[in-house]
C-alpha cells in the first residue's frame, strides 16, 4: 500500500507549477515575429515584437527574453520592452514564447546598442545662402564637440566639427549635405540610401542599414523622416548618427529644419 501511495504522490507533483527552464525549442510552438529595436538612450535599449501566439490560447504563459546573465519572464500580453542599464558597446537579445506546461520555442534574436540621445529640444538650422554665409545651416552631430549643435560654415572651428549642412540651391528642394561637399579638407560624411518615415526617434528596425548603404554624399529631405548618417573626421575616426528631421513652414532663402539626434559615440560601432 506505500509503494501505490508513493508512485500516485510522484505523478501529482510532476505537473506542479511552470518549469521555467523548460525543454528545449519545440516545433509546435513558434518564436515571436517581427523582432526589432532602437535605442533609447546612451544606457537602455527598447524592442519591440509580434506575438506568433493567439492571444485566445489558454495555455500560453508569454515570453523569457534574456541578454547577457539577465533573463526577464514578460506575461502573455507584452509586445515592448526596456532593457538596460546595458554597458556601452552591442547587446545581442534573445526572446522566446513560453507555454504553462514550461515549453519554449526557438529564440528570434537581434544586437543593439544604446546610444546618446539630443532630441528634447532640436537643432534648428537654417538654409545655406550663397549671398549671406552668416547664418547657421551647419550641423556638429557631437562627434567634434560634448553635444550636438547648429554650425555657421565661417564658424572658426567648423573645419573640424561640421559634419553637415542644409541647403536648397536656388529654393529646389532641401538637401542636407556633408561637409566635404563644401570643402574637402573637412568631415567626409557619408548617408545611408535608406530612411524611415517617423514622427520622432522611436523608430524601431530590424536591422541597422548596411555599411555599403552609406554611399551618398547628398539627399532630399522629407518631412518626418529618420535618416542614417556616417561621420568620417579629419583624422580617419567613424560614428554613426540617426537624424530625424521636421521641416518647419516658411519660403526660399530662409527655410528651417527642426534636427533631432541619436548619437553612437561609440566609435565604429552602428545601432545608434
Amino acid at each position: 500500500m506505500k509503494t501505490v501511495f508513493l508512485l500516485i504522490a510522484v505523478v501529482v507533483c510532476a505537473g506542479c507549477g511552470d518549469n521555467l527552464a523548460g525543454p528545449g525549442g519545440t516545433s509546435s510552438l513558434r518564436a515571436p515575429s517581427s523582432l526589432e529595436a532602437y535605442s533609447l538612450d546612451s544606457a537602455h535599449v527598447g524592442l519591440i515584437w509580434a506575438s506568433s501566439v493567439s492571444a485566445s490560447d489558454t495555455t500560453f504563459a508569454g515570453y523569457i527574453l534574456s541578454w547577457g546573465s539577465v533573463t526577464d519572464t514578460l506575461s502573455a500580453l507584452a509586445d515592448r520592452f526596456t532593457a538596460g542599464p546595458l554597458p556601452r558597446g552591442a547587446t545581442t537579445f534573445s526572446i522566446r514564447s513560453r507555454l504553462k506546461n514550461g515549453q519554449m520555442s526557438d529564440a528570434a534574436t537581434i544586437t543593439w546598442a544604446p546610444a546618446w540621445r539630443f532630441d528634447a529640444v532640436p537643432i534648428v538650422v537654417t538654409e545655406y545662402n550663397s549671398a549671406q554665409q552668416t547664418g547657421t545651416p551647419g550641423v556638429d552631430a557631437g562627434t567634434g564637440t560634448t553635444d550636438p549643435r547648429a554650425v555657421g560654415l565661417l564658424d572658426a572651428n567648423a573645419d573640424s566639427t561640421l559634419d553637415f549642412y542644409l541647403w536648397g540651391p536656388s529654393g529646389s528642394p532641401l538637401q542636407i549635405f556633408g561637409a566635404g561637399v563644401f570643402n574637402q579638407g573637412w568631415h567626409q560624411t557619408l548617408f545611408s540610401t535608406e530612411s524611415t518615415p517617423a514622427s520622432d526617434l522611436n523608430a524601431p528596425l530590424a536591422t541597422f542599414p548596411p555599411d555599403n548603404t552609406f554611399s551618398l554624399q547628398s539627399l532630399t529631405l522629407e518631412d518626418y523622416t529618420v535618416y542614417y548618417v556616417k561621420t568620417i573626421g579629419n583624422t580617419g575616426e567613424i560614428n554613426y548618427v540617426r537624424v530625424h528631421v521636421h521641416i518647419l513652414p516658411g519660403s526660399y532663402p530662409t527655410r528651417q529644419v527642426e534636427i533631432r539626434i541619436s548619437l553612437q559615440r561609440v566609435s565604429r560601432l552602428p545601432y545608434a
